[in-house]
């Protein structure tokens, strides 16, 4: 598969896209999610691996590897350290 140059929010989201300094409590993602406690906000596909951002319990984001269990990969209260941890992946990374 393609690798994606960067993370893609769902259209749902896009008003979140290219924001800084994004937080749990940041009140325009709030309004997004409406009362949903877990949420995707994204993918980004590098190599044959998909990555999730998802927004839990409105505490954290959390990095999730489709298909590699159900440990999240890094989680933060601020949106932009996820997002730079999944745009530095490279397929590269994951060649044995």
């Amino acid at each position: 598969m393609k690798t994606m140059d960067s993370f893609k929010f769902f259209s749902r989201f896009s008003e979140i896209d290219g924001m800084k300094d994004v937080d749990a409590s940041n009140k325009v993602l709030r309004n997004l999610i409406d009362y949903d406690d877990e949420v995707c906000l994204g993918q980004r596909q590098v190599g044959e691996r998909s990555y999730h951002i998802f927004y839990l319990n409105k505490r954290q984001f959390c990095v999730y590897y489709h298909g590699g269990g159900t440990d999240a990969m890094c989680c933060s209260k601020k949106l932009d350290d996820v997002l730079g941890y999944v745009n530095s992946l490279k397929p590269e990374d994951f060649k044995n």
